[in-house]
């Protein structure tokens, strides 16, 4: 077994040892991370205010305050809810729907911040993508709104390298397009760390599928 293979096996085993939380356990998280989103909107709405003096409007980028938003009010407990699927779903649905809708507010509300926001918005649809298996529809719809904002912020900062690695995540099954996006990452002037690894994931998977094929094929004599 690989490495790849052991790290897996560890996180099944973590997550069977998870106690399942109570109804009204879920209720008062949900509560808590409502309470988190709503208070840095009102934040955000009223640093950037035209009444508010310049110090109060600095502070909302003095204190990275759309990355503290997204790793604490939305990011941390997405991750907790994935990790207890398939007991968190209803909640993870819930919330997911709750967090789209402030930070799309927040895209309309507060300009000034518009990149963060299109990224936070690719992310959660990709939250969303990820945990539908019902309906393939309703999947590609939300990969399709990934792919949207995603593509957005990509335009914006053609520098980043990292927006055209997430856009390379959400061209599967499409391994050519992948191998697009992955190498505009690498291009970039900020390019991400992580795409060398996934580009050679990405290539033994191709070759794995055309050995497959390969031999599939009838043999001539």
């Amino acid at each position: 077994m690989d490495h790849k293979a052991q790290a897996a096996a560890v996180q099944e085993k973590d997550r069977t040892q998870l106690a399942p939380l109570s109804d009204k356990h879920w209720q008062a998280l949900i509560a808590l991370h409502r309470t988190l989103l709503h208070e840095h909107h009102d934040f955000f709405l009223a640093s950037q205010h035209p009444s508010a003096t310049p110090a109060l409007q600095r502070l909302a980028l003095e204190y990275s305050m759309p990355a503290r938003m997204w790793k604490h009010a939305i990011h941390s407990f997405l991750e907790l809810l994935r990790k207890r699927l398939p007991e968190s779903l209803e909640y993870m649905l819930c919330f997911i729907c709750l967090a789209y809708h402030i930070v799309a507010l927040l895209y309309e509300t507060v300009p000034v911040f518009s990149d963060t926001w299109r990224e936070c918005l690719g992310d959660i649809s990709r939250y969303r993508m990820a945990i539908e298996d019902e309906d393939m529809r309703d999947r590609e719809v939300w990969a399709g709104m990934g792919r949207s904002w995603y593509g957005e912020a990509a335009d914006e900062n053609p520098t980043v390298g990292r927006l055209y690695h997430l856009l390379a995540i959400l061209a599967r099954p499409y391994a050519l397009q992948q191998l697009f996006f992955y190498s505009r990452s690498l291009a970039c002037i900020q390019p991400f760390a992580g795409t060398r690894d996934s580009i050679m994931t990405l290539l033994d998977l191709v070759l794995v599928e055309r050995v497959q094929r390969t031999r599939m094929q009838p043999i001539l004599t």
